[in-house]
């Protein structure tokens, strides 16, 4: 036993090292190749000798499965490995399993195939939230409430399945039928219907909506293959609805394509104003800069960003800020400036690894020193003790600071006080919507939405279904001030009717009443809209006073 333990380090040192070789050499696969060596003298030896170590490496494993003791797994020692290297490299690339590489890629694309329905497991039952618009699902009348008993052939109740194994039931080929075995509490009756299964979205876009007759809102989540176009379709939506200025909320978005956080900029700035450019390890500079025709060119915007929102969200931010356009409001943003770019490994599994650095347009580094964590949002900058060398300024002006993260323009303090953090936590945490399904449920005369209009100006949370939320809290240790944060509490208990009936842009406007930093985009716009009309009058009269003199 003691001989095995003494091994063990060795053998995970020497993987680290034949990882290490294998993963330069897949390197070569995605950065541009530096130019061909100069050919040198032919010699009486005309092949290249293989790389000692690799083949030293390589014979160690070959002995290990042949001959070492124990049987050992050799595919969970290179796992280990793979990811014992990349952790050493930078904080942000990353092994990403053969069993993960279908949902990352859905992710990422913004859509898979299945029947399109959001559901709870409920008491060891499938119990459907709702169809996903546009679904077979929701063509043949799939509702809230309704139990999936089987797909096909599948039992789905009292198996205690966890939620990837059902996804991987429900999921399967384009335009593939499975036919699902229904209870309706309702009607006390059990049914078949026959799904066709379709591409379905995941959504890049949260929701949409006017703040105002004149100010609207986007919620973006990532950046996916499908969010330029989600976003145009948003951006044109509510242009026909008469608005002239657009808050773009990047609030918790971690990121995802480089290329998807460039067509966003390139919607907001000018033709050849620079987005960004990256530096790879040969120093080699890569520019991009905005093209024309931005839908959202010379109109009043504002930006919303927090320390989740990373990469290209401060692509977005930080192109945007240094062109002196719009306006960054929130927190000092998460600080990933580093580029990754996936590469494929023989088994299915892939990496993501850091290929280059990007940079704002004037030039700054958002890539925070690595080794400082997840920087909280309370931090406010001090000019006073930021060096000049990390100090750069816009065209107009405007200073603007490296170092890590993208400062805003307008800071929005954070509130540190305990009991809003767990009222927070709890209320973002999908408490209650979990909540409401069990409610609704139970008191199924509760379950009929009112008009939307009514709903949005007039509906309040019933006293009942409070005190009931706090009933359900408490059964699972969570103690929270009702009588203090009830306003609050009753915003997010609304906010999630509105998902169950009617959808996520009512949703989302209810979520974000009093939300300060929408406050604080609504103030903004106020006062530069009253000092532009001010500016308008004082132009207007001092042309007519000089009409009178003459």
């Amino acid at each position: 036993m003691k001989n095995k333990l003494y091994i063990l380090p060795i053998l995970i040192g020497l993987s680290l090292a034949l990882g290490l070789i294998l993963g330069r050499q897949l390197a070569n696969f995605y950065i541009p190749k530096p130019p061909p060596p100069v050919p040198m003298p032919i010699t009486d030896i005309d092949t290249v000798p293989e790389n000692p170590y690799k083949v030293k490496l390589g014979k160690l494993i070959d002995y290990i499965e042949e001959d070492y003791v124990d049987k050992v797994n050799t595919d969970s020692i290179v796992d280990l490995t793979i990811n014992s290297i990349l952790r050493k490299l930078d904080p942000h690339s990353t092994y990403i399993s053969k069993s993960d590489i279908q949902e990352v890629a859905e992710t990422m694309s913004g859509k898979f195939v299945g029947v399109g329905i959001s559901f709870y497991m409920y008491n060891d039952t499938i119990a459907v939230i709702k169809p996903v618009e546009g679904s077979d699902a929701m063509h043949k009348g799939i509702r809230f409430g309704d139990r999936i008993l089987m797909a096909g052939r599948d039992t789905l109740f009292k198996k205690h399945l966890n939620t990837d194994k059902i996804k991987n039931i429900l999921k399967g080929e384009m335009e593939s039928k499975v036919d699902l075995t229904i209870y309706r509490k309702s009607s006390d009756s059990i049914f078949k219907l026959s799904i066709e299964r379709k591409f379905i979205p995941i959504r890049s876009i949260d929701c949409f909506y006017k703040v105002n007759d004149t100010l609207g809102y986007i919620r973006m989540n990532r950046f996916a293959e499908t969010t330029t176009d989600e976003f145009t379709s948003a951006l044109k939506a509510l242009e026909k609805e008469g608005i002239s200025s657009l808050i773009l909320d990047l609030r918790n978005n971690s990121g995802g394509f480089l290329n998807v956080g460039i067509q966003i900029a390139d919607e907001f700035l000018h033709k050849n104003k620079m987005i960004v450019f990256t530096k790879n390890n040969r120093k080699e500079i890569e520019e991009t800069y905005a093209t024309d025709g931005g839908l959202f060119e010379d109109k009043p915007l504002f930006v919303l960003v927090n320390e989740n929102s990373a990469s290209a969200s401060e692509i977005v931010a930080g192109a945007l800020q240094d062109n002196d356009r719009g306006v960054i409001v929130g927190r000092r943003t998460f600080g990933k400036g580093l580029v990754q770019s996936e590469m494929p490994l023989p088994d299915g599994s892939a990496v993501r690894l850091t290929t280059a650095r990007y940079y704002t347009p004037t030039g700054r580094s958002i890539q925070k020193p690595y080794g400082l964590g997840h920087q909280r949002g309370s931090f406010q900058i001090d000019n006073a003790t930021v060096p000049d060398s990390l100090k750069f300024a816009t065209p107009k002006g405007k200073v603007v600071y490296g170092g890590g993260g993208i400062y805003p323009d307008v800071y929005v303090p954070i509130d540190m006080k305990p009991e809003t953090y767990m009222v927070n936590e709890v209320l973002n945490s999908g408490l209650t919507n979990f909540f409401l399904f069990e409610y609704l449920d139970s008191h199924p005369s509760l379950n009929s939405k009112p008009h939307k209009a009514y709903f949005i100006t007039d509906y309040k949370v019933p006293k009942e279904m409070l005190i009931a939320f706090a009933k359900f809290l408490k059964n699972r240790r969570i103690n929270l001030n009702f009588g203090k944060n009830s306003n609050e509490i009753a915003k997010h208990l609304k906010a999630s009717l509105a998902e169950i009936w009617f959808n996520n842009n009512v949703a989302g406007l209810i979520r974000n009443q009093h939300d300060f930093y929408i406050d604080e985009c609504l103030h903004y716009y106020h006062h530069k809209s009253t000092s532009a009309t001010k500016k308008a009058v004082k132009r207007q009269a001092t042309k007519t006073n000089k009409k009178s003199t003459k």
